[in-house]
């Protein structure tokens, strides 16, 4: 044999092996389900028109083929079919994400965490140094140090971060620590060399570099000042990306939450994150809310939008204020109490200009897009109604199911309007547990803070609407979602809201059917029916029957598609 047969004979063994490796990768992700299995033994809640429970679900390839009795399923089922005995457990569809920003759950991974309790263990500015110093000692120079979750009203100092206490951390290395809100950060003087902000550097549209008395600029960056710092700080390594990556994934299967969102998605995020989808890397389906940019590109056509089982691009996300606990969202009526730096007057303020929206709106509704705009005061909520009304005027649409997202202080007069223009919100009701107690005593005062999330008053004037918990600004829990919504006790045990509190049913709907039909899945998800993908969660007791105690259920099971991703038994068999 000659040496360019050997080499080829070589290059074909390689080819062989690359591909069979490639195969078996493919099919250990993205196993298929049983051609038939039947569900028995079980209480099923199908979520359907009339909330019907049912025996028995069969269950072809990946989708659900039947539902009745027990007794009807089997005549129906095949000889061969499997049988999944739920053994007494309450079956349901999978948990939708409404709204968040998967793989937001695994920042863990790659950064400090800096929660304050109920939801981490920091209580102080040097706890905040310690982990973030810990972490330093571990990178190398000019790589970031990381940190999320630090809410300044929590902690004993009862204040931000500033540069110095971040330059105590490193000087040789950019340090990046995210408020808990999501609308803020806080960086070190080499992130701001770096950025080219200093102490004369003007404030953005819609953003604030915030100054101490003499002018000097204290690394704190509000709003659309921190975006482009957010997406360096961000773009770290592959190895961190990964594991951000799968604790995600391990995260929400956990949960039983079988359709995630990505929302706000850049361009280069659609590309990536869909692949991994597709690939089987991420299990979960997976529904996009693109950023302004990369909905240019898909109308430029330089991007191709992913529609598919698996991947849905949806709708435009657009923000037009901040949050209520850090002070940026856009009230009618002041502050209940101001920050040290604030007028007796201050209201927060918008992202952009009543004008500049309505133009913004005008243009996407005009190109067909369903928008999704975060709003979280009641002032920016009127200026997003304004805007989608003015556009329905000039450029009339049916079934727009454009959203508002948060919400958090739609007033009754304010609901009723979305009803009229077909507005759907999507409320974050675990603010009640995790700043309840604050929006009554610091941000909002009693009478507006008992009315956020106001489901009941949403239902009342015959809104449909969904929950969500923002992750990774809350974890991704929707037991504790769903009582928040039921309950509305916050973590102090109080109850904020009596009168806006909704059903179990209710609450199951809006993180399932009525999520689905948010994002125009409602023929593929979101119910038990026949037709629908065989995606379920599984519980270890039927939340109908214990509204007080819908955090303490165990998820049990988590299938997507068929296909069994997540046991609990087995799961801690394996630890």
């Amino acid at each position: 044999m000659t040496l360019v047969q050997r080499i080829f004979s070589a290059l074909i063994i390689t080819v062989i092996v690359l591909t069979l490796i490639g195969v078996s990768t493919w099919f250990y992700l993205n196993p298929t389900p049983p051609r038939q299995q039947l569900f028995v033994n079980g209480t099923i809640l199908t979520m359907d028109k009339t909330n019907s429970v049912v025996e028995s679900i069969l269950v072809e390839d990946d989708r659900i083929i039947a539902t009745g009795t027990e007794e009807a399923m089997e005549e129906l089922a095949s000889f061969d079919a499997e049988t999944i005995d739920l053994d007494g457990l309450t079956l349901l569809p999978g948990f939708i994400e409404a709204h968040g920003h998967f793989p937001g759950s695994g920042l863990n991974a790659m950064a400090s965490d800096l929660n304050s309790p109920p939801m981490g263990d920091v209580l102080s500015i040097s706890d905040v140094k310690k982990k973030l110093r810990d972490q330093a000692n571990t990178l190398e120079d000019g790589e970031w140090v990381l940190g999320f979750g630090f809410d300044d009203t929590l902690i004993l100092e009862r204040r931000f971060l500033n540069r110095d206490d971040l330059d105590s951390i490193s000087t040789r290395q950019p340090v990046f620590v995210m408020h808990i809100s999501g609308h803020m950060s806080i960086v070190n003087s080499y992130v701001l060399d770096q950025m080219g902000i200093d102490d004369n550097t003007p404030n953005p549209e819609g953003g604030e570099i915030v100054r101490d008395a003499k002018g000097r600029a204290t690394g704190l960056l509000k709003e659309t000042a921190q975006e482009d710092i957010r997406y360096e700080a961000m773009n770290v390594g592959p190895s961190r990306l990964f594991d951000m990556l799968a604790d995600s994934v391990r995260d929400y299967l956990l949960q039983g939450v079988t359709t995630v969102q990505s929302g706000l998605t850049p361009p280069e995020q659609l590309t990536s994150l869909g692949y991994l989808v597709t690939a089987g890397l991420i299990p979960q389906r997976m529904v996009f809310w693109p950023d302004e940019d990369l909905a240019l590109d898909i109308e430029r056509g330089d991007i191709s939008p992913i529609n598919n089982d698996k991947v849905t691009t949806g709708a435009l996300k657009l923000v037009t204020d901040g949050s209520i606990q850090g002070y940026t969202g856009f009230l009618s009526q002041p502050y209940y109490k101001q920050p040290k730096d604030k007028q007796p007057a201050y209201q927060g303020y918008p992202s952009q200009s009543a004008q500049a929206l309505n133009k913004q709106v005008a243009l996407w509704h005009e190109k067909g897009w369903q928008l999704a705009l975060h709003a979280n005061g009641d002032a920016a909520i009127d200026q997003v109604l304004t805007a989608i009304e003015q556009a329905q005027k000039k450029h009339p649409r049916q079934d727009t199911r454009h959203i508002i997202v948060h919400a958090q202080t739609a007033r009754p007069d304010q609901l009723q309007h979305m009803a009229r223009l077909g507005v759907t919100p999507t409320f974050f009701p675990s603010h009640i547990f995790y700043w309840g107690d604050r929006h009554k005593e610091l941000f909002l005062g009693q009478d507006r803070a008992h009315q956020i999330s106001p489901l009941k008053t949403a239902s009342d004037h015959g809104v449909r609407y969904t929950i969500h918990t923002d992750t990774p600004v809350v974890p991704i829990e929707p037991l504790r979602l769903i009582s928040n919504a039921v309950n509305r006790k916050t973590s102090q045990g109080n109850i904020l809201g009596e009168e806006e509190k909704i059903s179990v049913m209710q609450a199951l709907r809006a993180t399932t059917i009525d999520a689905a039909w948010q994002v125009f899945r409602e023929k593929d998800l979101g119910s038990i029916e026949t037709g629908k993908l065989a995606d379920f969660v599984v519980l270890s007791d039927n939340p109908l029957e214990h509204a007080q105690q819908l955090e303490t259920l165990d998820v049990v099971q988590t299938w997507i598609g068929g296909v069994k991703r997540y046991d609990r038994d087995e799961f801690r068999a394996r630890k």
